[in-house]
């Protein structure tokens, strides 16, 4: 019985406090690791935003290129009533993107 005491003593692990310096540098990582995954989920979102957004304007584009009348001539300048339209589109699609707060994200 004294000798199984101690072997088991022999093999037990000893007692010591854990490595606090491992221990804060596994959070840091914890952490750091934690917000990437943050900032690559917002990017995801940012360019998801992007892309639906380019695509309501190339839409927008291409259905007033389709409502268009036939160009119409005014004293020698061909003038398409769509033209208008797709530099308003394109105008207030750049108002919105380039907006200043845009720039700081």
């Amino acid at each position: 019985m004294i000798e199984d005491e101690r072997i088991v003593a022999l093999f037990a692990a000893p007692e010591r406090a854990p490595d606090e310096v491992f221990v804060a540098r596994i959070a840091r990582g914890v952490a750091a690791e934690q917000r990437a995954a943050a900032a690559r989920a917002a990017a995801w979102r940012r360019f998801a935003v992007e892309c639906a957004g380019s695509a309501a304007v190339i839409t927008a584009f291409w259905l007033v290129w389709r409502l268009a009348p036939a160009a119409l001539p005014l004293d020698g300048v061909t003038t398409v009533p769509a033209a208008a339209a797709a530099i308003l589109i394109l105008g207030l699609w750049f108002a919105i993107e380039l907006r200043p707060s845009a720039t700081a994200r």
